[in-house]
């Protein structure tokens, strides 16, 4: 079924300049090789302001497609070697990673990727003169990184060294299971001091100011102005072969209604959607979902006297329809979860099973379980009614989320009020830090790819709930003294969010969210990973597809 949309006027003739010159461009590739090129046409939801890793914080999509790390992912969402030739050797204490360098793997200048690439990157990511906004990824990771950001230690002392061209040597401050996940992140990517130099502050702002090392390199593109930029094939890249696509169109476009004409007109072959537009297109057959790894739940503090007894919370836990929140209300592939770790994050690391999966629902919706569990608190509290403040941010989508939780808790728990205080979500965040707060909507994103990141907050340094439980603290403790045996780790970080969750009810999950979009058919294996940024290295295009 074909659905109509909102028509929304003519495009400006900046738009269709660009759009015909990359219809110009595609051409005359095709009469100066004689064979059609591959050249997927893409939308961007914002500008890129830096190619630099060290600066950037928001640009993890291209920099994941013309830089590469150590380590990456494969289609399936295994990690395999990047520009390390072979998975590291590890020392018996897990202190000590020893990467090889593919040999031949090369910037898109030619300048072969060596091992000090690394060095000068990591230790840019580090200096405090520099203020890295993702620094704190190498805190406590990274021998002396946490001291060299406190300014206790010099920036050489990092430990990280260059043992010859081809050979690099990681120290860490103490083992962590994760840490191979870690280095997928654009942070932890190379830099050519060399380049980097000679550019100076330059470095990073437009196309020719930047080297690659990875599938793609940029062009067309410029931090001051570029609302639109291409990726064309890395023939220096060191597996090129793999790359099937000669070339990237990419613009920026901010309205999902511009977005769906350029993709009606066959302009764009894929388009995120959102908001109401969501709805209208579940029937199309290029409608499609992907998990990502972003959960909304109720933090909860446990200072509020109510709230410090275990029955409350596990009434509030019990009472809201999550089902019917995310069928009936957001409408754009999300799904309630219950429990904290996302599907898709993360398998177990014997059978191949996602730790959703493993781990079961650790907690349920069952008015019946929330009414009994909410009278037996009031007893022990001597009251029959009391009142709660619901703290969310402003945005239409926490709004929607917050009366849906006033609906619920005050439907099915007798006695009990909920007042929704809405505010900006930069003070929403900063009442939830500084303990400012009864129940609040919140929401927590992976930083990489292994549970600890959603379980670990359980811990009484880490939680922002004010509770203190022995129990969670020893898991969490124990989980890191894992780091040898993977198995008994997987199943220490599932008793972590059993415990958490379904005994002592420190908070409540309530969904998890789903990128939702529209893709031609003929558009096979763009990577698009529960967590992190696509990946367009397998990408194709399917010719016996189009139309």
């Amino acid at each position: 079924m074909k659905v109509q949309f909102y028509k929304l006027g003519l495009l400006s003739f900046t738009s269709l300049a660009v759009l015909s010159a990359c219809g110009d461009a595609e051409q005359e590739n095709t009469e100066n090789t004689g064979e059609e090129q591959k050249v997927l046409h893409l939308a961007a939801e914002s500008e890129m302001d830096t190619m630099d890793t060290t600066i950037s914080t928001t640009n993890f999509t291209p920099m994941n497609n013309v830089f590469e790390g150590l380590v990456t992912y494969d289609l399936d969402g295994n990690l395999v070697p990047g520009n390390a030739a072979s998975m590291p050797e590890v020392s018996e204490d897990g202190l000590t990673y020893t990467f090889t360098l593919q040999e031949d793997a090369n910037w898109s200048n030619g300048t072969t990727v060596t091992a000090n690439d690394f060095v000068f990157a990591w230790k840019r990511m580090v200096d405090p003169e520099n203020g890295s906004g993702y620094a704190y990824l190498f805190s406590g990771i990274i021998k002396n990184a946490e001291a060299i950001l406190n300014g206790e230690a010099e920036v050489d002392t990092l430990g990280v060294v260059a043992l010859d061209d081809k050979t690099l040597k990681v120290t860490l401050e103490k083992p962590v299971p994760y840490f191979l996940d870690v280095l997928t992140i654009p942070s932890y990517f190379p830099q050519n001091e060399a380049f980097v130099t000679e550019q100076g502050e330059n470095y990073g702002l437009n196309a020719e100011n930047a080297i690659y090392n990875g599938p793609f390199t940029l062009a067309d593109w410029d931090s001051a102005s570029g609302d639109s930029w291409n990726y064309q094939k890395n023939d220096e890249y060191w597996d090129k072969d793999t790359v099937n696509l000669d070339e990237i169109t990419t613009q920026v476009v901010k309205e999902v209604g511009t977005g769906l004409n350029l993709y009606e007109s066959g302009t764009l072959d894929s388009i995120s959607l959102s908001g109401d537009f969501v709805a209208q297109y579940t029937e199309n057959a290029d409608f499609k979902t992907n998990d990502k790894a972003w959960i909304y739940y109720i933090e909860v503090n446990h200072e509020v006297p109510e709230l410090a007894n275990e029955n409350i919370r596990k009434a509030l836990s019990y009472a809201i329809n999550r089902q019917g929140f995310t069928d009936n209300v957001l409408l754009d592939g999300s799904q309630p979860i219950f429990g904290h770790v996302p599907n898709g994050l993360a398998k177990n690391p014997e059978t191949g099973v996602d730790f959703r999966e493993d781990a079961g629902d650790v907690v349920q919706s069952d008015v019946e379980t929330a009414q009994a569990a909410w009278q037996a608190g009031l007893e022990e509290l001597d009251t029959d009614t009391f009142s709660l403040e619901l703290t969310t941010s402003d945005s239409e989508d926490s709004k929607k989320l917050a009366e849906f939780i006033q609906s619920e808790l005050q439907n099915n728990l007798p006695g009990l009020t909920i007042d929704i205080r809405q505010m900006p979500d930069n003070s929403r965040l900063d009442n939830i830090k500084s303990g400012n707060y009864q129940i609040a909507t919140s929401y927590w994103l992976a930083d990489f790819a292994d549970p600890i990141n959603f379980v670990e907050r359980f811990d009484t340094d880490i939680n922002r709930g004010n509770y203190s439980f022995e129990d969670i603290d020893a898991l969490v403790d124990q989980s890191n003294q894992q780091y040898d045996d993977a198995s008994a780790r997987w199943n220490t970080l599932i008793e972590i969010e059993k415990t958490a969750l379904g005994e002592h009810y420190v908070d409540v999950p309530i969904y998890q969210t789903a990128e939702a979009y529209l893709e031609k058919p003929y558009v096979k294996d763009i990577y698009r990973p529960v967590f992190g940024s696509r990946s367009f290295k397998y990408a194709s295009i399917d010719d016996t597809q189009k139309e």
